[in-house]
């Protein structure tokens, strides 16, 4: 004998074999592994161990250890029941006694070689998700999403890949690739638990909410409806995911494999994690789908309330435009009555004809404003370099009667020129001191400050004042148009100065707020770009 006692007790089997191909002798893990019994080894041939496919290198082996006198090679050995599996060969010659012959040591590598392939495939699934996650970032549409994943997946290898929707209790094919997708045509799934077709992979992942695996397709009972079609298009596999919006199913993801038992845990587990981000993105879609349907809602809307403002608006200007005729009028003959009959009329009678004046006075005042303030939305402005300074002087020496009967004080601190038009930031400080003068408190004469600092690219100005103050709710309410905090009879004025104070400010690309306390005082402040920031520019409001 040539092998030793320690030899039976190797992992891997170990054969002597004659120069003639005959089998001499083999340990006890070769007949366990190839199914022989001892007696059998004495009619046994190195050809009888080889698989069809591995037979025609046989004599090209006898040659190469000739040559070499040790080699080793993977071949495929088969089985005394016919199976084949993978062995690794180490064969080295020996001479004892002048009778040469070779020791083979035969390794069965069906796992490292089931391990590898199943390496190389997770890796080829790991491409495949990988990508199908790009193809995602891209994707805008519920459409686009199905069609990239499909066809990704038959890209790196899968036979075919569909995703279905829900429609009501039915599932219907929304997108698909590959072999055997042509009988997705018209093909409809009930959800239905009493329709056989019901509890396939398809059907049961979208109503059971969790995935299916079929990894033997072709007698997996759950398959049973499609066997015949399995058998036609190559499918050994299948594996439904399925697809969530807003927390509830909507569909699935059903992928087919050539391979027999492809869906292992780690392929499952990437391809749950593929569903998963699938089912993000359709809800991140929905929103924007809702987002969008809404922005053009609300636009719909902002258009019609900027075109009733419009229409508002010019009816307001002509309707000012035409009853300044009639307002003069009115004004011209009460005051020609009053004189024709002055020195017969009774007091009562002349305080009718003033009250009378007065309202018309009010009236064309109002009238007026409005117009100004209907101009400023619809002419164009130039913008240029202005002198705030020349123009707060300017509004001082027009408002000098009334600052002197209030015995105002002015404290001004140097001011910056600015992108402005000259006419209309004059009116600007107009508006501001004439409301710090009218708004004084009774307990004491109005300190009005007036100053500028630099902030975030221009110039922020502010007019503080000692007056009686705004609560801080009407804060906002002041700038608009005809509103009013107090009485006429208290503080007379038409309500749109600071209106128009806003809209020259914004015609100037600014913005102009105010804080105050209530019996303290208001500081009204507005931002202006610096001069020179967009020279020469024009503005025009729609």
């Amino acid at each position: 004998m040539v092998l030793g006692p320690a030899a039976q007790f190797a992992n891997d089997a170990i054969l002597v074999i004659g120069l003639d191909g005959r089998l001499m002798e083999a340990n006890e893990r070769f007949l366990t592994l190839y199914g022989y019994r001892p007696e059998e080894l004495c009619h046994l041939s190195l050809a009888d161990l080889r698989s069809e496919a591995a037979r025609m290198n046989l004599d090209a082996d006898p040659r190469r250890i000739d040559e070499l006198e040790a080699i080793t090679f993977e071949t495929e050995h088969r089985r005394k029941d016919g199976s084949v599996f993978p062995v690794e060969v180490s064969t080295r010659v020996h001479e004892m006694n002048g009778v040469r012959y070779k020791v083979s040591i035969v390794r069965d590598i069906t796992a490292g070689k089931a391990a590898i392939n199943h390496i190389a495939r997770l890796n080829r699934l790991f491409q495949a998700v990988t990508a199908a996650h790009q193809a995602l970032l891209r994707s805008t549409t519920n459409d686009e999403v199905f069609g990239r994943v499909c066809a990704v997946a038959t890209d790196f290898g899968m036979k075919m890949a569909w995703v279905g929707l829900t429609d009501g209790d039915v599932v219907r094919p929304a997108k698909w690739s590959g072999d055997g997708s042509d009988y997705l045509d018209g093909l409809v799934i009930r959800l239905d638990p009493a329709d056989p077709r019901s509890w396939g992979p398809t059907g049961t992942a979208i109503r059971l909410g969790k995935h299916v695996i079929c990894n033997d397709f072709q007698n997996d009972p759950q398959t049973a409806p499609w066997h015949e079609r399995g058998r036609r298009y190559g499918w050994g596999a299948s594996a439904a995911f399925p697809l969530f919006r807003g927390g509830l199913p909507c569909g699935a993801l059903t992928i087919y494999s050539a391979h027999m038992g492809y869906f292992d845990v780690d392929e499952v587990c990437l391809l749950d994690d593929l569903a998963a981000n699938i089912s993000f993105l359709l809800d991140q879609i929905e929103v924007r789908r809702k987002k969008d349907e809404l922005e053009a809602r609300l636009q719909k809307s902002l258009d019609s309330l900027v075109d009733a403002n419009i229409e508002l608006e010019r009816f307001s200007e002509i309707y000012s435009h035409h009853l300044q005729e009639p307002v003069r009028n009115v004004v011209s003959f009460t005051q020609l009555l009053e004189r024709e009959l002055s020195g017969k009329l009774d007091a009562a009678t002349k305080d009718i004809l003033a009250t009378i004046i007065e309202a018309a006075m009010k009236i064309r005042q109002l009238n007026l404003d409005l117009l100004e303030f209907s101009r400023l939305r619809h002419s164009p402005t130039a913008l240029g370099s202005a002198d705030c300074a020349a123009a707060l002087q300017y509004a001082c020496e027009e408002l000098q009667a009334s600052l002197k009967q209030a015995k105002a004080e002015i404290r001004i601190k140097p001011l910056p020129e600015v992108l402005g038009n000259d006419q209309e930031l004059r009116q600007v400080f107009i508006n501001l001191l004439s409301n710090a003068i009218k708004f004084a408190a009774p307990d004491r004469p109005p300190v009005i400050e007036v100053e500028a600092r630099a902030e975030d690219g221009g110039w922020h100005f502010t007019i503080r004042d000692n007056g009686i103050g705004i609560d801080e709710p009407y804060l906002e309410k002041v700038f608009v148009v005809f509103s009013r905090l107090h009485v006429q009879a208290e503080y007379p004025g038409t309500g749109t100065g600071l209106a128009i104070t806003r809209r020259i400010i914004d015609r100037h690309g600014g913005r102009i707020w105010m804080d105050s306390r209530l019996g303290v005082g208001t500081t009204v402040h507005f931002w202006l770009h610096r001069a020179g920031e967009h020279a020469a520019a024009s503005t025009e409001t729609a």
